[in-house]
């Protein structure tokens, strides 16, 4: 089994709970471990520290954007925004960066509704899977699964 790093929120919204479940177990047939900290690894040191400390033991990075912060009014660069516009933990930002600077094989997955930042097409050398998570079984879709064992099996 393989430790993996897995950035996700601690919290979701209960329509994603089946799907994020569904995905850890698919991760686990994968012979695939995921830490997360926060869900299964518990800091003793500050939360950045941790997260560099556990990558460095990671054989990869996957990182799962889900909704956590909504913009229902504002600008964007002075621009006033006409939709609701959904964002990611910023510590999906945070951890994508670190694996990216620490050279590991990086996985990015987001549900639809996210922009910006990593979750942006271009922004990281790696292509972007964008998907709806509120289906429960988003993970099962040939495209995600294909890409899942392809990332894999680049693991060492």
């Amino acid at each position: 089994m393989k430790d993996i790093f897995l950035s996700r929120p601690s919290w979701v919204e209960s329509k994603y709970d089946l799907g994020l479940s569904g995905f850890t177990s698919q991760l686990g047939m994968l012979d695939l471990s995921p830490k997360t900290v926060g869900t299964n690894v518990f800091p003793t040191t500050s939360p950045m520290d941790t997260v560099i400390d556990l990558m460095k033991k990671c054989a990869g990075t996957i990182v799962v954007g889900y909704p956590q912060i909504t913009m229902e009014s504002g600008y964007v660069k002075e621009q006033k925004i006409s939709d609701i516009r959904m964002f990611a933990t910023e510590w999906n930002h945070i951890e994508a960066a670190l694996a990216y600077s620490l050279n590991m094989p990086l996985l990015v997955i987001h549900d639809t509704s996210i922009t910006r930042g990593v979750f942006d097409r271009g922004a990281l050398n790696s292509f972007i899977y964008s998907v709806d998570m509120s289906n429960k079984d988003w993970f099962a879709a040939k495209e995600i699964q294909g890409v899942l064992k392809e990332w894999a099996d680049t693991l060492k």
